[in-house]
């Protein structure tokens, strides 16, 4: 027994179960790698934030994102205070947040369940990585996404919230914001909306706070804002099309009846385990949060489809994350806890079923998460703290060596085909990155029509010729080429397949 009363053996399970919940999250996620899908974003504002001006032709197009976002403000100023490097930061971030997410986990596991078989049975459910359906989010995250992180301080509000410390889990909320504002605000709606429905605060107390979050948004962002409220036109509408989860108007009918059913089957969950009388009124209260959740979406629905910007960029769908994941709780619930038929709860329960689901699911886990891990993509290794030990890599070193301000051009999908875009591996402007392009486009008019231009003028990047080249080396004051083609043109240097052409100064060709 330790001098806080806590069994010793329950903090040894506890911290055993947070080593084991890290590692199988980062299994089943395929691995922990720096710099891949959003960091293409991510690493570039807050280098920029670390040294300003540092992309003069990309500028326009990453302050189309920064401007709405907090992280890069209070995140660069901890890198140099500390004075780690990014990657360490980066793998800090993502450490910190799965801690947070597994003691949120924890924590809502007691409130809901009975058992610490259950509570187990429920981490180790929330490791397994998953898509929501047309949400372009993923369950969880292998490598640090301030959205995971938001996700994580969110789900600590609702552990604090189910607790019975409702004030605290709103003061949470509010912070959540800071670090993703989206997501901080679908948890406001969520946490608040419970706590009004389960007399944990009253309306009228709330009321000035959310009055003064309100002011502070528009003080900070109204003209922004403002500037949204607008129709998209046909271009904006084309780029997005290649994210095709974005606008409601291009839905197919299979995503209203998956996000719609995972709602339905939270509201028969929450139902049944309230017949049986296990459920707290709290948990009553989210689910009516979920529900009040469902309302905005549908009221922001039409608006998205008449291609309202504003409506589009909130991104309102991925309320559908937050629901789903109430969903997995009850049915971990279902799974490892449910009581048989006939008999009261915790009036004789057999446990040695749902013991042996617990253990069955946690070793269906171990398996995935050794495929994925191991199996998928046997030439890469688990964890990268940095970028990989490749030519690109290499590459991307000398690229970081030019004078801020070079600019350069290479294949508009480098960034999934070699691991990294040429932004946050180098440090560097970049002529096109068509995935994490396409998804800044959604918030400005000005960015779309630049992607889309882009994409039109460089064509097919695998056929360039040394004229083409010259011509966008012109219009766009591009410097150098990066490709594997063999080309008439002068060589700045060659890592392993990668060629760089010297486009600056050769306006004859």
């Amino acid at each position: 027994m330790t001098p806080g009363g806590v069994p010793l053996k329950r903090i040894l399970l506890l911290v055993a179960g947070a080593l084991g919940f890290c590692v199988l999250l980062t299994l089943n996620s395929g691995g922990y790698h720096y710099g891949t899908s959003d960091q293409a974003f991510y690493i570039p504002v807050v280098l920029d934030q670390i040294e300003p001006g540092l992309f003069p032709h990309d500028a326009e197009l990453i302050e189309a994102q920064d401007r709405f976002l907090f992280f890069d403000d209070w995140f660069a100023p901890i890198v140099q205070v500390t004075g780690v490097s990014l990657p360490v930061a980066f793998l800090a971030a993502q450490i910190l947040t799965l801690l947070l997410l597994y003691g949120a986990i924890v924590a809502i596991g007691r409130a809901v369940y009975r058992t610490w078989w259950a509570v187990g049975g429920l981490v180790v459910l929330m490791t397994v990585r998953h898509r929501i359906p047309y949400t372009g989010a993923n369950s969880v995250e292998g490598y640090f996404h301030p959205r995971m992180l938001a996700f994580a301080m969110g789900m600590s509000a609702t552990a604090l919230y189910l607790s019975g410390r409702t004030r605290l889990a709103l003061a949470v909320t509010g912070l959540t914001v800071l670090v993703h504002p989206t997501i901080g605000a679908w948890f406001v709606i969520l946490v608040g909306g419970a706590s009004i429905v389960s007399g944990g605060i009253t309306l009228r107390t709330l009321l000035p706070w959310a009055v003064v979050a309100i002011v502070g948004v528009l003080g900070t962002m109204g003209s922004a804002l403002r500037d949204q409220l607008v129709f998209m036109d046909a271009t904006w509408l084309g780029v997005l099309a290649l994210k095709d989860y974005l606008v409601v108007a291009d839905w197919p009918l299979e995503a209203w009846l998956s996000n719609l059913a995972i709602t339905a089957v939270v509201f028969a969950l929450y139902r049944y385990r309230r017949s049986l009388g296990v459920a707290s009124p709290r948990e009553g209260a989210l689910v009516a949060g979920c529900g009040l959740l469902l309302g905005v979406f549908l009221l922001s629905a039409p608006f998205s489809i008449a291609g309202i910007a504003l409506a589009v960029q909130l991104q309102v769908n991925r309320v559908f994350w937050l629901i789903e994941t109430l969903g997995v709780i009850l049915l971990g619930w279902l799974l490892f806890e449910r009581p048989s038929s006939g008999r009261a709860p915790g009036a004789g329960d057999s446990a040695i079923p749902r013991r042996a689901l617990v253990v069955v699911v946690t070793l269906l886990a171990l398996w995935r998460g050794g495929y994925r891990g191991f199996v998928e993509r046997p030439e890469r290794p688990v964890i990268e703290v940095g970028l990989a030990d490749s030519d690109w890599t290499k590459l991307m070193t000398w690229a970081s060596n030019q004078p801020v301000g070079t600019h350069f051009l290479a294949d508009p999908a480098h960034a999934p085909r070699y691991g990294a875009s040429v932004r946050a591996a180098s440090g560097r402007d970049v002529y096109l990155e068509v995935i994490k392009d396409s998804a800044l486009a959604i918030y400005s008019s000005d960015i779309a029509h630049r992607v889309a231009r882009r994409i039109d003028d460089i064509g097919d990047f695998e056929r360039l010729s040394v004229e083409r080249a010259g011509n966008l080396a012109r219009r766009y004051d591009i410097d150098y080429l990066i490709t594997e083609q063999r080309l008439d043109l002068p060589v700045a240097t060659a890592v392993g397949p990668f060629v760089v052409y010297e486009l600056a100064g050769t306006a004859g060709f």
